[in-house]
């Protein structure tokens, strides 16, 4: 019990607690277990509140807009997302940052892909891994402010440290030169740092030249996210409209 009390101590960086616990125990030898048993009750409560603290704070740099938990998603709506119910799960499993493993979810509008993004994220969160989401527009936004304003380093980075980075709604806008070079950087230094990507996407691949600039460019960006990469693809009737339906009823 003392060692891992020493442990418990170490992991909260209470060096002096640590330090000074052998000779408290060896000052109230009858009372040995007692101390043990307290200290040891009252550092795991403060481990607990420390680890909640810290994934409060991941969901809430994360910016999801709202939470979204694989939990809550219904996979038996559809047949396409029954299918793939099993090999999600086993990525929520997987590490994916240590892989540098990008994840796209492709589909038309409704089916999902959004709240499958988010939910991974969440589960990352809960893992104190850092987190960000953003639509593409938003981000395109983001980066060109800050290029304006010669903030553009702080604001890359924001876009790059995570160990998962969520880009939703690639389709939904038409990104001109300067934006889609931003992008592009982002994407690119995040498959060259081997950092895990996911996206959502109502375009096909073959249609992101609609999106980005320049098929170069759009060719460009596929190839990172798609050399490491699980992709799902989500087909059928719309998940929010199948919901919809359910609650009027």
């Amino acid at each position: 019990m003392l060692k891992t009390l020493q442990d418990l101590f170490d992991q909260l960086h209470l060096d002096a607690f640590s330090k000074d616990l052998e000779s408290i125990l060896n000052r109230h030898p009858q009372a040995r277990e007692a101390i043990l048993d307290a200290l040891t009750s009252l550092a795991e409560a403060e481990s607990a509140r420390r680890k909640e603290r810290n994934v409060q704070y991941r969901i809430r740099q994360a910016q999801f807009g709202q939470i979204q938990t694989a939990e809550t998603f219904d996979f038996g709506y559809n047949p396409s997302t029954l299918k793939l119910k099993n090999r999600y799960f086993k990525l929520l499993e997987a590490d994916i940052p240590a892989q540098g493993l990008s994840v796209l979810f492709v589909g038309t509008s409704g089916l999902g892909k959004t709240h499958l993004a988010r939910a991974l994220g969440y589960r990352l969160c809960q893992q104190n891994r850092r987190v960000r989401f953003a639509t593409l527009g938003k981000m395109a936004l983001d980066l060109t402010t800050a290029e304006a304003t010669g903030t553009l380093k702080k604001a890359m980075l924001a876009y790059t440290r995570p160990a998962l980075f969520i880009l939703d709604e690639v389709g939904y806008a038409v990104l001109r030169e300067p934006e889609s070079n931003l992008v592009f950087q982002i994407l690119s230094q995040r498959y060259e740092t081997r950092r895990s990507t996911a996206v959502t996407t109502n375009k096909p691949f073959g249609e992101w030249n609609q999106i980005f600039h320049n098929d170069a460019m759009a060719h460009a960006i596929i190839d990172r996210l798609a050399e490491r990469s699980e992709v799902f693809h989500l087909e059928g009737k719309s998940y929010r409209e199948t919901h919809r339906q359910r609650l009027k009823l």
